[in-house]
């Protein structure tokens, strides 16, 4: 228990760090994490209401929009933070409390809060001002984001892991990062794709995860294609990369 107490003191610590680090240098701050969700939502609405006049769902374009590049930056956005984790606090490392793991759960922690405080007051914003449907199963919603989440810290600590011998590893990730949001289902439904295209897409667990958390907040959405323990299986793959990886690795640079 005393080791855990001083574990938590150290990363809670880190937290206060990486928040300052991230957000306290800028004047934009912590705007930018509200202001990018929200553009990319407005840019797809005015673009898609331009050649559709019929909404895909419940709520309106804004609303489905929203939700999809929600839950792909909760995905997006840890993981590529928690991927520097290693390399961009080694000085840190010098103090003996401090363990290269610590580093990354508080740039977990610090970017999960962040995403969830956005996800609110996006989500709220379109309830008040658009007069969107409340949350139709919040657990459901919880548990699609809690694997995103998840999934995003086992692929930021394997990647974290891979530029200790591939520093440009980050380089690739981000290109792959790209057409991912084109193919992650966040402006098209899964049940909206042909057979063999859909078969195609379901590969990507974000799909799974994207698609888990849109079934949530609506009452009535097609989800027959969804696969949370596929999602899941993920999860523990990354999450054991990262985990063994890191053990076997932490002496690689002394």
């Amino acid at each position: 228990m005393k080791q855990l107490r001083t574990q938590f003191r150290v990363v809670f610590a880190l937290v206060l760090r990486e928040a300052r680090v991230r957000h306290g240098r800028t004047r934009i701050g912590y705007l930018w994490a509200i202001i990018e969700p929200v553009l990319l939502t407005t840019i797809l609405t005015v673009l898609f209401t331009q050649f559709r006049t019929d909404s895909p769902m419940e709520g309106g374009f804004a609303l489905f929009f929203a939700t999809g590049v929600l839950a792909f930056q909760a995905y997006r956005n840890p993981s590529q933070y928690v991927s520097g984790a290693f390399d961009q606090n080694q000085q840190l490392f010098n103090y003996p409390l401090v363990k290269p793991m610590d580093a990354a759960y508080a740039r977990m922690l610090l970017d999960v809060a962040t995403n969830l405080f956005v996800m609110f007051l996006v989500l709220s914003f379109q309830v008040i001002v658009f007069d969107a449907p409340l949350p139709a199963d919040v657990p459901r919603m919880s548990l699609a984001l809690f694997l995103l989440f998840a999934m995003s810290f086992g692929a930021g600590t394997s990647l974290a892991v891979l530029r200790r011998f591939w520093p440009s590893m980050i380089n690739v990730y981000l290109v792959i990062m790209g057409p991912a949001f084109f193919v992650s289902c966040v402006f098209f439904s899964l049940d909206s794709v042909p057979t063999f295209y859909r078969e195609i897409l379901a590969i990507n667990p974000l799909v799974h995860g994207v698609e888990g958390f849109r079934a949530g907040y609506y009452s009535i959405y097609p989800d027959s294609d969804l696969n949370m323990l596929y999602l899941f299986g993920w999860v523990v793959v990354l999450n054991c990369f990262g985990l063994v990886g890191e053990w076997l690795t932490r002496f690689k640079n002394i």
